[in-house]
């Protein structure tokens, strides 16, 4: 009896263990649980090595979430190495990954490379400039208006949108705003920032990258070294009879490429999270293959966006070395961004469509400079004409998205206005008919964050525009 026990036992672990083994490699929980792994000890990474917190505030502010997938971040185990700018996370003592701080690119988890190759990429990239001027006025110097606005701004009107923007109305669905700025007339008018963060602290910019993205496709083409109607210089596409080689890179700009890539948040396996398998994002997304002919259909992908951060790398330089110091070179620097980082994936290329960790003053700056029509202090940094491609409404997406921005429609807001968005609130809305920037960051992750209702608050406090003819 207790040996046909003993082996109705064994039969039932072996059958157990079979079908452990086909969902694992069926749903390919392994990779899953890889990207899981990665993720967490890069998200740790960046908050310490690039924004600055401590290991307890990064925990606290990151991995503290209320809701699927974030809330699972906590079931990881993270070992923060500060001598040599690490992190090693830990999913159920069975898979690990390692994350390594680069001066100048940030935090790369070690997939498809090992520690010591990434860390040999990160040669030579330049430093950050010196702090500014703290007696100059924003954006030449460090001073700001806030505390004391121009007499035509309402200050108690624009202290209400900013209160408003910090408070909690519901604890149980925290909307957690992190930083606020306001720009009116090339100035800094109104600042806030919560308990634990400042105006040097680097913010994860989610799906704001892509803007970074568009700038730094716009520089390339001013430069002569990108076209914009021309087929898309990836190589995988070239082949002869591949219908891929007829997508433009406009078509990538405008996410109407015809690629697959399935932008789904909520199911654990998707296009948005397996990009991430291996560590060479753009190729993953580059192998997707064509569902409608280029340019018929407009489709949200952060897949189209990263392609184009390879696109990026590949024109910014002949070695990594000389791509890597690109974003600083031609947009930080004459920007005055000096807590800005473009991060890369463990290939090399730029992640156009996530990975950006900049203080909220310098995602003001960005702003300021589309504001502008593309010239910063004087300086052309986007050709002519550049703004005026970006903020064309894109076929098929109703108006609302142009190339790597998205288009305001809101009719409370004036027309014209376009903007900076990505994941959990991060916004900078650029409303050219009010000469004005309004940035906010945070981690809202329930829908009780409406980024139109606070820009309607802070130009409600602004100086109404003169009508023509006025004095």
């Amino acid at each position: 009896m207790g040996r046909r026990i003993a082996a109705g036992g064994a039969i039932v672990l072996v059958i157990l263990g079979l079908a452990g083994w086909y969902a694992y490699e069926r749903y390919e929980v392994g990779a899953l649980m890889g990207v899981f792994a990665g993720g967490t000890a890069k998200l740790m990474c960046s908050g310490v090595f690039v924004a600055g917190g401590s290991p307890e505030h990064v925990w606290a502010e990151e991995f503290d979430r209320k809701t699927s997938p974030g809330k699972y971040l906590a079931l990881a185990t993270t070992e923060v190495n500060a001598a040599d700018k690490s992190v090693k996370s830990t999913l159920f003592g069975l898979v690990s990954r390692t994350a390594i701080f680069r001066e100048g690119i940030g935090c790369t988890t070690a997939e498809g490379k090992t520690v010591e190759e990434l860390r040999a990429q990160g040669a030579g990239v330049p430093s950050a400039l010196p702090e500014p001027d703290p007696a100059v006025q924003w954006p030449e110097g460090d001073a700001t208006l806030a505390d004391q606005p121009p007499e035509d701004i309402d200050a108690k009107a624009l202290d209400a949108a900013v209160d408003a923007a910090f408070a909690e109305p519901d604890p149980k669905e925290p909307r957690r705003t992190r930083g606020v700025v306001v720009v009116h007339r090339g100035r800094i008018v109104a600042e806030r920032y919560a308990p634990g963060f400042d105006k040097s602290t680097a913010h994860l910019s989610n799906s704001m990258a892509k803007s970074f993205t568009n700038a730094f496709i716009g520089v390339l083409v001013g430069q002569g070294k990108l076209k914009l109607d021309e087929p898309a210089p990836i190589a995988e596409w070239q082949g002869r009879g591949d219908p891929r080689g007829k997508i433009t890179l406009d078509n990538l700009m405008r996410m109407s490429s015809g690629l697959e890539f399935e932008e789904n948040y909520s199911k654990v396996k998707s296009d948005v999270t397996f990009q991430y398998v291996g560590g060479n994002l753009a190729g993953y997304c580059a192998a997707k293959p064509l569902v409608e002919p280029p340019g018929t259909k407009w489709r949200y992908s952060t897949g189209t966006s990263n392609i184009l951060g390879r696109i990026v790398r590949q024109a910014a330089g002949k070695t990594l070395a000389e791509a890597f110091a690109f974003p600083r070179r031609e947009l930080f620097d004459p920007l005055g961004m000096r807590h800005t980082v473009m991060e890369v994936d463990a290939a090399g290329n730029f992640i156009g469509g996530s990975f950006v960790f900049a203080s909220v003053r310098d995602y003001a700056r960005l702003g300021l400079l589309y504001l502008r029509d593309g010239v910063a202090e004087g300086r052309r940094i986007l050709p002519e004409g550049w703004v005026a491609y970006t903020v064309t409404p894109t076929a098929g997406s109703d108006g609302r998205y142009g190339a790597q921005f998205w288009l305001e429609i809101n009719p409370k807001l004036p027309a014209g206005t376009f903007a900076m968005g990505g994941h959990q609130g991060q916004s900078v809305v650029i409303v050219p008919a009010r000469d004005a920037v309004v940035v906010r960051v945070g981690l809202s992750e329930f829908d009780n964050w409406d980024i139109d209702v606070f820009v309607e608050q802070v130009l409600a406090a602004l100086p109404k525009p003169q009508a023509a003819g006025q004095n």
